[in-house]
């Protein structure tokens, strides 16, 4: 995949790429949704089940994205039709910020033992998940808000996977439960901070008109 065309692409000016790779990304996330909600039920993390409402959240922004494109593609006014897609999807990260946030504080209250083997399994495939995620991300060539808060997303996503694993070996070795709620609220104020970011940018305009892949009829030959 080359800027984030597939290699079977003939049209890269009219193609239906971002959308095919969304749905890929849509297949991944749901796959790694339904591990995490089993394993966090299973091993009591609160990190793990917070990871799956990220996950869920992911799902829902991913689908934004997929109807964005869509509409995109059929002629919407493409400024207006992705400025509404990036508010939904700050709406999203924000709102799983905060979820998190509220849980976390609960923790404290009533820490919960954790079985940390499953915990660090579940979030050993999650890891992996979100990495093939990221990776079909960074290699498309994209300037929009759609992409860049799909980035956002799945970003966020790799790196809770990444302290849900290091919170389950740090909990493995010490016995010390109230690791899950911290990295738990670590991981929220970083999503906050970047729902915040792409706020800022979509309220500056700095997404208006960018047409960077018009794709209404206009073949380059």
């Amino acid at each position: 995949m080359s800027n984030g065309h597939f290699k079977d692409c003939v049209t890269p000016t009219d193609c239906w790429c971002e959308i095919k790779r969304y749905g890929i990304l849509f297949g991944i996330a749901g796959m790694i949704l339904i591990a995490e909600v089993v394993g966090g039920i299973i091993s009591q993390s609160l990190a793990l089940l917070a990871d799956a409402g990220h996950v869920l959240t992911d799902t829902g922004a991913i689908l934004v994205a997929i109807i964005v494109s869509y509409r995109v593609k059929c002629g919407a006014n493409e400024t207006r039709t992705r400025k509404v897609g990036g508010y939904v999807n700050v709406l999203l990260l924000g709102g799983v910020a905060v979820w998190v946030l509220v849980e976390a504080t609960e923790r404290f209250q009533e820490p919960r033992e954790v079985v940390s083997w499953v915990m660090i399994s579940i979030a050993v495939l999650g890891t992996i998940g979100n990495y093939v995620q990221h990776r079909m991300m960074e290699s498309a060539d994209e300037d929009h808000v759609t992409h860049e808060s799909m980035h956002l997303h799945i970003l966020s996503d790799l790196i809770q996977s990444i302290g849900v694993v290091l919170g389950g070996i740090l909990i493995w070795m010490t016995g010390w439960v109230l690791i899950d709620p911290i990295i738990s609220i670590l991981i929220a104020l970083m999503m906050a901070r970047w729902t915040w970011k792409l706020l800022r940018k979509l309220w500056s305009g700095k997404y208006d008109n960018k047409h960077k892949h018009c794709c209404h009829g206009h073949h380059h030959h």
